[in-house]
């Protein structure tokens, strides 16, 4: 038997009409970098926030990235990241010159523990 992890088709129709129309306007507008809808939703995301900036990105991958570049650190410098994670963690943190530490996770948690953290500090 098939277990399905998350149903996108059916999360989709439920949201299909919002979705297709707001798509719709993107390309007609062709403004798909910076264009007024992602505008909005920075403007939006900041006053729900309360933060003063928001950098909106392209996905989860970019976002790790410029974090991780806003922390100033240098090559080599070690990031410790769950061993359990997707890639993207690590190739992100390898993009960089940093150096991945991977961390085991808690087994019901599927966490990284600070004990764990602690052995993995050097």
């Amino acid at each position: 038997m098939k277990i399905q992890m998350c149903d996108l088709a059916g999360q989709y129709n439920k949201i299909k009409h919002e979705v297709d129309e707001a798509m719709l306007q993107v390309i007609s507008a062709s403004t798909f970098i910076y264009g007024p809808q992602v505008k909005e939703f920075k403007a939006n995301l900041e006053q729900y926030t309360g933060a003063k900036h928001v950098i909106p990105c392209a996905n989860g991958t970019d976002a790790m990235q410029i974090s991780l570049m806003a922390l100033g650190l240098q090559p080599g410098d070690e990031v410790i990241v769950p061993a359990f994670t997707y890639v993207a963690a690590a190739e992100v943190i390898g993009l960089l010159r940093l150096t991945p530490v991977m961390v085991d996770v808690d087994y019901e948690s599927f966490n990284i523990t600070l004990n764990n953290i602690e052995k993995a500090l050097s």
